[in-house]
């Protein structure tokens, strides 16, 4: 298994966001995460992304615990996390902006040497070379090659998420950790997005997804979980969680269930 919850659990005082969560996460699955507002989904991936740290519980990526571990170190580790909202620089082009998501992938592969490159700029000339290539890539997969020059401010909502997309992927993840990727999209900008996360699992990456558009997570999603009130409610095959009478209470009320 590449990913394993167990007993997540996280408090802010006296308010449990997270209930006692456990799941797992095989290599190559697209994973959907559901619940209403309030229900622990953000929590859930910052704490897997080492934004936050959990009050109980273990986080195990393939085979290593990895509580404790900061945010930069997770994401070393191949664990990479998206925001609902990228915080860019509207001044600087799309591709500034890949350049500057570059450079998780400069200091793997330099390491120490990066030092030297203070001094001599050209010692990572192969390195930058084969960011070009990769930074061409990802800008094909994530439909942005005809934007590369267009400063952040002029892109539209679609296309700024696209780039938050499009940066993560430079950083290498293995897991890529999704939030509300198609919240505030229109309905062809939500089916180009769904095209570019089939094709980044095509590519090898597996996906864990959280999101308020069912439509979207259940066409998507191999494997979906549910919580409710940090506690989780559902987990299965995204079609019997959808149909399950607690996630069906727990958005539209017991009635509806």
């Amino acid at each position: 298994m590449l990913f394993e919850a167990r007993g997540l659990t996280k408090r802010f005082g006296g308010l449990t966001a997270v209930s006692d969560v456990s799941f797992g996460i095989d290599e190559g699955e697209i994973i959907g995460i559901f619940g209403p507002n309030g229900s622990g989904k953000t929590t859930t991936l910052s704490l897997i992304a080492g934004m936050l740290a959990p009050t109980a519980g273990d986080l195990v990526w393939q085979g290593q615990g990895i509580v404790g571990r900061r945010p930069f170190e997770i994401a070393e580790m191949g664990i990479v996390k998206t925001f609902q909202n990228p915080q860019l620089f509207p001044e600087l082009t799309v591709l500034d902006h890949m350049r500057i998501a570059s450079h998780l992938g400069f200091k793997r592969a330099l390491g120490a040497r990066r030092l030297f490159t203070l001094v001599w700029p050209w010692a990572a000339a192969d390195i930058e070379s084969g960011a070009d290539a990769k930074m061409k890539d990802m800008l094909h997969l994530c439909r942005l090659t005809e934007a590369r020059n267009e400063k952040a401010a002029a892109l539209s909502y679609g296309a700024e998420k696209m780039l938050g997309v499009a940066m993560a992927m430079m950083c290498d993840p293995k897991l890529l950790l999704l939030d509300e990727p198609a919240s505030g999209l229109g309905q062809e900008e939500i089916v180009n997005l769904e095209a570019v996360l089939r094709d980044l699992r095509a590519h090898g990456v597996t996906l864990c997804i959280i999101d308020h558009k069912v439509g979207f997570l259940g066409r998507l999603a191999d494997r979906s979980i549910a919580l409710a009130h940090g506690a989780m409610i559902a987990q299965g095959a995204t079609r019997d969680v959808l149909a399950s009478d607690a996630v069906v209470e727990a958005y539209l009320g017991r009635k509806h269930a």
